[in-house]
């Protein structure tokens, strides 16, 4: 969808395989298609701003727009509706969205909330899922609160902040070693035998991070941004943000979308490279922002497909730019992470090209709070 193009009619609530085009109930309890594609979630009913629960101070305010009603939902944390706050980034007057004041300390609660309390309508006691951190910390709290029995794939090298924290929720921790693909593989081995509520794979995540979208429309009045700028790993803010912008557009709340640009490290840039050249890259190497380091995202041509449809791009940061966005974000007030600093890192870097011009409204997504990372941190500090 180019900037202020219209998708059409919407068609009720459904998933759909991106491969083979099979469509799945959402009574059903899939996260993939038979065919080994990765499905998609597809219909909604229009969110018009008559529609916003004013009265509800979480992302259930949007309840109209999403797959099951605050009634239905087992728990809430009343998470979302973050700040939006102004800064000056690198000269520029910026919009700082802090999604990382969440229950948990990252946005991937947004896309938690919706698909613990999905799966727990349906029936499901037992899930596991993979995760560099912050997605394992969020479904453990989740499942903790819904009672369902939750098993979290991680890295041996996540930081021990988000170990420690996962652990505390209940969860039961599976340590791999080896790169984040090994916890991948490792994860859907054991997903023949317990359902895998994978933040990358399942498509209700989706419904729950395009409520950001809906969060930046409602608190700039009703409008959307001119630029939006997140990090991007596996894409589940970056495609967040084109779903609800694209159901916005769809209701004819906004007459554009606003361009999207995902930033990643250097070090680990298959969907730059992508988007730069056409093929991911093969080589990677390891990266402070543990968060997106990802060598082989799902929906990586999706990634693409969405920025490059906004008028947007794939930017990287190199580790050198996101140490120094760690320590200056911190100096403005911001303990973030540095996945989160990889965001404003490419801001700079976007800025100074020209792709986002003195005068646009630029809001820069700050997903993961610093003291989940603070041992990445100290270094970066040095």
């Amino acid at each position: 969808m180019t900037r202020g193009q219209s998708t059409g009619g919407m068609v009720e609530l459904q998933y759909r395989c991106w491969t083979c085009g099979r469509t799945y109930p959402l009574s059903e309890a899939v996260w993939r298609c038979d065919c080994g594609g990765h499905l998609n979630s597809e219909g909604a009913r229009d969110l018009h701003r008559e529609d916003v629960i004013a009265d509800r101070f979480s992302l259930w305010r949007y309840e109209k727009a999403l797959p099951l009603s605050l009634a239905e939902a087992a728990t809430d944390f009343q998470e979302g509706l973050t700040p939006l706050v102004g800064a000056v980034w690198e000269g520029r007057d910026v919009r700082l969205k802090l999604d990382y004041m969440m229950p948990t300390g990252s946005f991937k609660d947004r896309g938690t909330t919706v698909v613990a309390n999905y799966l727990k309508k349906l029936g499901v006691g037992h899930v596991l899922e993979d995760s560099s951190g912050n997605a394992g910390a969020s479904i453990a709290a989740y499942c903790a609160a819904v009672d369902i029995e939750c098993d979290v794939y991680v890295p041996a090298s996540t930081s021990v902040g988000k170990l420690f924290q996962i652990e505390m929720y209940g969860a039961r921790l599976v340590r791999i070693a080896g790169s984040r693909e090994d916890v991948a593989q490792a994860a859907l081995e054991a997903a023949k035998t317990t359902f895998y509520a994978s933040h990358n794979w399942h498509p209700l995540f989706l419904e729950g991070t395009k409520t950001l979208a809906f969060e930046l429309w409602e608190q700039l009045g009703w409008q959307a941004p001119d630029n939006v700028i997140v990090p991007l790993g596996m894409g589940s803010a970056l495609l967040g943000l084109y779903k609800g912008f694209q159901e916005l557009a769809q209701a004819g709340e906004i007459e554009v979308m606003p361009r999207l640009f995902g930033v990643q490290a250097r070090n680990c840039a298959p969907i730059y490279s992508l988007f730069t050249y056409g093929y991911p890259g093969a080589k990677t190497r390891p990266t402070m922002a543990e968060g997106i380091a990802c060598a082989k995202p799902i929906r990586g041509p999706e990634a693409v497909h969405a920025v490059a449809s906004t008028g947007g791009a794939v930017e990287i940061a190199g580790e050198d730019e996101i140490a120094a966005a760690v320590t200056g974000a911190a100096r403005l007030g911001f303990c973030i992470e540095p996945t989160s600093a990889t965001a404003l890192a490419g801001a700079a870097r976007l800025f100074k090209s020209g792709a986002c011009a003195p005068g646009e409204t630029t809001v820069v997504v700050l997903t993961g709070n610093g003291l989940k990372s603070i041992d990445e941190i100290i270094g970066a500090a040095r």
